[in-house]
C-alpha cells in the first residue's frame, strides 16, 4: 500500500502570527510534526507543501523530505486545503506515480501519536483504501446545553427542555480534531474538503492529544501539557 505524507504549512496566519515557528519546550511548532513522520516507516515518501521561505530551510534538514513550493494562488486566505492536496498529488503523480492514499498532517497539532497514525491507517486498510478515514474526537460541551444570543435576547440552541438533561444523558457527539486526514484518490480528485461524505471516523479520547494550535491560549495549553508529561513520568 502507497501512502503519501503531506504536510501542509501557509505562511500567513492572522490569529496567531509565524505559529508554526514558535516554540514548545525549545522546539519549534512545526519540527513536532516533522520529526513524527520522519520516524514513521507507514509512507512512501513525505512531501512538505508550503509558501513560508524559514519551512522551505528547515526541511533541509530532513533529507528525505521534498519541499514542494506552493504557488502564490494556492496561498491565499480562500485556498481550500482540499486544493493544495490535489495540487500535490497532480505533481507527484506526473514525477513519481500513482499511490492509494495521502495522509495530510496539520503542523498545529503538535500533540498528536504514533499510535494515532498507525489507527488511521489500519482503518484505512481494512475499508481496501475505499474509504478515507478523517480523526475526531469526543465533544466536551454538549450542544443541548448551548445559547444564542439576538438584540441581547438569550434563546436556547436547541429548545428549553434541553437544560433538564444530565450530562450522561445528552447525545455523545463528535468533532474534527485535525490531528490527520487519510484520503483516497477519489476523494483527492473530486472532493471539496479534507472531511468528505461517508468518511469512517478514527477516534481519539485524549483532549491534550487534540489541541489544535489556532490561538494564543491554544499554545499555552500545550506548554503546560508537555510540561507535567515530563514531570510525571519522572514520577
Amino acid at each position: 500500500m502507497k501512502i503519501l505524507a503531506v504536510i501542509i504549512g501557509r505562511k500567513s496566519s492572522k490569529r496567531l502570527k509565524n505559529k508554526h515557528h514558535l516554540f514548545i519546550k525549545k522546539k519549534k511548532i512545526i519540527n513536532y510534526t516533522l520529526d513524527l513522520v520522519k520516524n514513521s516507516k507507514k509512507f512512501i515518501r513525505t512531501i512538505v507543501s508550503t509558501d513560508d521561505k524559514k519551512i522551505i530551510r528547515l526541511i533541509k534538514k530532513y533529507p528525505s523530505f521534498i519541499p514542494l513550493e506552493r504557488p502564490s494562488y494556492l496561498s491565499k486566505d480562500t485556498t481550500k486545503p482540499i486544493q493544495v492536496i490535489r495540487y500535490v498529488h497532480h505533481w507527484y503523480k506526473k514525477n513519481y506515480g500513482e499511490i492509494d492514499g495521502i495522509f495530510v498532517f496539520q503542523p498545529t497539532s503538535p500533540l498528536r501519536s504514533k499510535k494515532t497514525i498507525n489507527k488511521m491507517i489500519n482503518i484505512f486498510k481494512k475499508f481496501n483504501n475505499k474509504r478515507s478515514v478523517v480523526s475526531v474526537s469526543p465533544v466536551s460541551e454538549h450542544p443541548e446545553w448551548m445559547l444564542s444570543v439576538k438584540k441581547n435576547k438569550i434563546k436556547p440552541y436547541i429548545t428549553h427542555e434541553s437544560f433538564i438533561k444530565r450530562s450522561q444523558s445528552c447525545k455523545k457527539l463528535y468533532k474534527i480534531n485535525g490531528l490527520g486526514y487519510l484520503l483516497t484518490l477519489k476523494d483527492i480528485l473530486y472532493g471539496s474538503s479534507l472531511a468528505p461524505k461517508n468518511f469512517i471516523p478514527s477516534v481519539c479520547d485524549s483532549q491534550f492529544e487534540s489541541i489544535d494550535i489556532d490561538t494564543f491560549e491554544d499554545l499555552i495549553k500545550a506548554r503546560v501539557y508537555i510540561h507535567f508529561l515530563k514531570y510525571f513520568k519522572k514520577n
